[in-house]
């Protein structure tokens, strides 16, 4: 197809225009072609296939179709194409998912503009939402508010469980989805989550959720669970059994759940074995932290072989003695 760009400016007959848009294997010609190219169903045909963000993007200021404009935002690879197509979208939802998300700073803040033009409740800083107590505008700034230091704030003050829950599953920042557990009361739906969530942040105050009652669950967890980051926050949970505790603070492979477990034992005589008989000084010495009697204290000062752990029980000898 031997037509240049100028050649292609002078044309008015669409059949010709959109052959030449998809055919040409100049890129500069295609667009020129595409300048004139009224069809959007052979617009969108470009869009979806040309290998050029250039003739793409003159593609996309042509068309108006909502839908297509959010996909495009959503999935083309060039940040240039995305820009464009954002520009045109006034869909608020799709809006903050883009600014929140896309990989490049120019397309968030074109999103974000956009958003100020629409929903200025959205762009608060964390101190705005601490101002607020309406329930049904912090539900809003927990779902949409662009920084999640605003969306957390809001979260921390919502009383509607299920928006929680919402919250929970499907915020894209672990920080929010972490405050939104801490007010979940339904044990299932605690359940579910931790089952499916992936940082650690938010398992933590998931599985010690005092709502999680459930004695077997929580002793699956502290024992068997792959996740050492989970069985290390079982054992902190208050509903879970001392001797479940005391199991793990002794045969846990991971010496940061043991040393965990032990934080969490109540039983000195318990705490006093570990201080004698754990392999790793750190772990004794976290058990010496929480024992009370000064003359096993002493002792352990005096005949520990460690040396990190005699002066370490020396400096708990002092705080008890003063």
């Amino acid at each position: 197809m031997d037509v240049n760009v100028k050649d292609v400016r002078k044309l008015t007959n669409q059949d010709e225009l959109a052959q030449i848009a998809v055919k040409s294997p100049d890129k500069y010609v295609r667009r020129a072609a595409v300048k004139n190219v009224t069809d959007e169903d052979v617009l969108m045909d470009i869009i979806k296939t040309d290998d050029s963000a250039m003739v793409r993007k003159v593609a996309v200021n042509r068309i108006g179709n909502e839908k297509a404009l959010e996909n495009i935002a959503l999935k083309d690879p060039a940040h240039s194409v995305r820009k464009s197509a954002v520009n045109k979208i006034n869909d608020e939802n799709i809006l903050v998912h883009i600014a929140r998300c896309d990989t490049n700073n120019g397309v968030r803040q074109i999103a974000w503009d956009n958003i100020k033009k629409i929903n200025p409740n959205l762009i608060l800083t964390a101190e705005d939402v601490f101002r607020i107590f309406d329930e049904e505008r912090l539900i809003e700034i927990a779902r949409y508010g662009l920084t999640w230091q605003s969306r957390e704030v809001a979260v921390s003050k919502i009383t509607d469980e299920n928006v929680l829950v919402e919250i929970a599953q499907n915020d894209e920042d672990y920080r929010v989805r972490q405050e939104a557990v801490k007010g979940i009361g339904d044990e299932a739906i605690l359940i579910s989550i931790i089952e499916k969530e992936t940082y650690k942040e938010v398992l933590k105050p998931a599985i010690r959720n005092p709502n999680l009652k459930n004695k077997d669950v929580l002793e699956d967890y502290a024992k068997n669970h792959p996740n050492w980051n989970v069985r290390l926050a079982a054992v902190g949970n208050v509903n879970i059994d001392q001797d479940i505790v005391y199991e793990v603070a002794k045969e846990d492979k991971t010496w940061y759940v043991r040393n965990e477990a032990v934080s969490y034992i109540d039983d000195e005589l318990r705490l006093k074995e570990i201080a004698k008989t754990d392999l790793h000084s750190w772990i004794r010495v976290n058990a010496i932290k929480h024992i009370e009697d000064m003359a096993f204290i002493l002792d352990v000062v005096e005949s520990d072989e460690n040396r990190f752990v005699r002066e370490s029980a020396k400096v708990r000898l002092k705080k008890l003695l003063s």
